[in-house]
């Protein structure tokens, strides 16, 4: 049996685990994962509509190359603030 006097405060227990767990790392590769999957999702179905109503022309290929141009951008843009955020945190120059 644990006696009230070595007995843990809540309090203390959530700090221990919020310096030994980086929660905002985890909160913002959960954002980022679902913003991806949403973005691949969202171009994948322009991509299909676009073949299946364009005829074969150089306006189908333009519309389809700025679609893969605009997804690259957008993982590069969620790579860059995902990699720049876990920098600064990791260099203790975060503002808390």
């Amino acid at each position: 049996m644990i006696s009230p006097a070595n007995a843990i405060d809540a309090k203390e227990v959530l700090v221990g685990t919020y310096e030994w767990i980086n929660l905002d790392a985890i909160r913002l590769l959960s954002h980022h994962t679902s913003a991806v999957v949403a973005a691949v999702v969202l171009f994948w179905l322009v991509g299909w509509l676009v073949r299946r109503m364009l005829d074969d022309s150089i306006m189908k290929r333009i519309v389809l190359l700025l679609d893969e141009l605009v997804l690259v951008c957008i993982f590069g843009y969620f790579a860059y603030e995902l990699l720049f955020f876990l920098y600064l945190r990791t260099r203790g120059l975060w503002p808390r």
